[in-house]
């Protein structure tokens, strides 16, 4: 320990020189307990992408973009980096590095609060119409009912949280093994029943004609090209999925033997989760065909019509491949169980963001407190509750979240400002660069390997942010959304000053904090 010449003192710890406790870390020690696996940490990064919502985002694709090629899109989708509030506020600003992760903590429960209306009108309704209980599914899909069983999914969602990593990680092996059976009946009772079977079986068991469906889809631009403008734009939609395959950086304190962990978790998810989504976008145009998808996707869209009860969705057009409700009980309780452990995951981590923020005392230091038996910070953990069933209501009630539009578009502006925090690493950390991993200091002759991904990754983001707008269809560019979607970044950057200037006033000078790691 040694005293600086203004007079706050520095502890040394594993050779980081830190800011001692009552200064501008909260203490010396996050108190946080290293009992995450790997196993669970790359079963956490895949909950986080929500495997099966692929059956949901598309029918949005092909709605969006006629003559998408799905299986396609989940090839392009699977290479993809971010950035993380730590070190963008320590390479770049701390400013930036609040504002991105301020914009991810609301992006995130903004999502949740969309998920929650998938558990209630896209899963149990569906559930009980099928099963002969239609009164009851029309029940459920009320605004009123959903907004109840928010509620009650946040509570459950805290209270698994509040036990610990290890709890959270014990329930998404449960809700993972679940989401897996559900995705094995899917794709064995396709193949088995065949496309001439689906056809047969969706033209008896709909009341509906496939034909109707396929006119709808090739009217649109169906054409079953391999890579085209349709799917090079309407990659977006798929890249939504993989967004968050890095979830586990945000929990790198609670991991065991991090670098080798967070190595397995990060690209073990991604070769999973691309598999999961080749596979089952594959077989279902394989059965189904290509041409009724972009139909299905066209009616969601509102160029076509459909007498179903529900929108044509992957999950909702399975019910007309199998005589057998069971067979279909399965596959809707499979993706119940993803809907939820996304939710799960998306307040397990946004709680981490609340811990980190009050860790550097960007925000009260109180939110940083940990219940002494199980380790949990609490206080963060209620908080996040709370922001959570407030978005639900605004989702619900009011059009605040419909601004959520251009989502992907403000995650990619996130993305390349983490891939230039990433290039400039070299340059204005060295002293962390010199520590990092071989595999981080990597080169390719004197190019480090860490400029070349973040030149691909600015690349890749672009790309990706112009084909998330509507503009790319000729269709008006929204700016009041778009407007919104960059003011989240303005609002966290705005917060972050004001917390800055205050601190600074009384003695406590923030910049201290963000010139160093904090402690583990």
């Amino acid at each position: 320990m040694r005293q600086s010449s203004n007079g706050i003192r520095t502890v040394s710890a594993c050779g980081v020189e830190a800011v001692a406790t009552g200064d501008a870390f909260v203490r010396r020690s996050s108190g946080l307990v290293r009992n995450i696996s790997a196993r669970d940490a790359l079963i956490l990064n895949v909950m986080f992408m929500a495997p099966t919502a692929i059956f949901v985002y598309g029918i949005w694709g092909a709605g969006s973009y006629p003559g998408i090629n799905l299986p396609v899109t989940a090839l392009l989708a699977m290479p993809r980096s971010g950035g993380d509030y730590i070190w963008v506020s320590r390479t770049m600003h701390p400013t930036v590095g609040f504002a991105i992760n301020f914009f991810l903590f609301i992006g995130l429960l903004s999502v949740a609060g969309a998920y929650v209306p998938w558990f209630t009108q896209l899963a149990l309704a569906p559930l009980l119409y099928y099963n002969g209980f239609p009164g009851l599914a029309t029940t459920v899909s009320t605004n009123e009912f959903t907004f109840v069983a928010a509620i009650f999914v946040y509570l459950a969602m805290a209270l698994i949280v509040s036990r610990g990593g290890k709890a959270t990680a014990r329930a998404l092996e449960v809700l993972f093994a679940l989401v897996f059976i559900g995705l094995i009946v899917y794709v064995v009772t396709l193949l088995g029943v065949g496309h001439d079977g689906f056809v047969s079986n969706f033209n008896r068991l709909s009341g509906m004609n496939y034909s109707d469906f396929v006119t709808v889809g090739v009217g649109a631009g169906y054409v079953g090209e391999i890579i085209g403008g349709a799917t090079a734009l309407g990659l977006a939609f798929t890249y939504i999925n993989f967004l968050g395959f890095n979830a586990t950086i945000y929990a790198a304190g609670e991991i065991k033997d991090v670098q080798k962990s967070q190595m397995t978790a990060i690209l073990g998810s991604v070769v999973v989760f691309g598999i999961i989504t080749f596979v089952a976008y594959a077989v279902t145009d394989f059965v189904m065909g290509g041409a009724f998808i972009q139909g299905a996707g066209s009616i969601f869209a509102g160029t076509g019509s459909s007498s179903l009860p529900y929108p044509p969705y992957m999950t909702i057009l399975f019910r007309y491949a199998t005589d057998s409700v069971w067979v279909f009980n399965i596959v809707m309780i499979g993706w119940t169980a993803m809907v939820l452990a996304a939710i799960l995951t998306y307040v397990a981590i946004t709680v981490r963001f609340i811990f980190a923020w009050s860790f550097d005392r960007v925000i009260p230091a109180a939110f940083s407190r940990l219940d002494r038996k199980h380790n949990s910070p609490y206080l963060a953990l209620a908080l996040v509750t709370v922001v959570a069933i407030i978005l639900q209501w605004a989702w619900l009630y009011t059009i605040f979240l419909t601004f959520f539009l251009y989502l992907v578009f403000g995650w990619m502006i996130m993305q390349i400002i983490g891939a230039i925090s990433a290039f400039l690493l070299p340059s204005r950390r060295k002293d962390v660069w010199d520590r990092a991993p071989a595999i981080v200091r990597a080169k390719i002759g004197p190019i480090p390997v860490l400029y070349l991904l973040a030149i691909a990754t600015v690349g890749l983001s672009v790309w990706i942010a112009w084909g998330s707008l509507p503009i790319s269809l000729g269709q008006s560019l929204n700016l009041s959304i778009l407007a919104f979607t960059v003011g989240l970044f303005v609002l966290g950057g705005i917060i972050h000053i004001v917390s800055w200037l205050w601190h600074n006033a009384r003695g406590i000078p923030l910049s201290l904090a963000f010139k160093e790691i904090p402690p583990e």
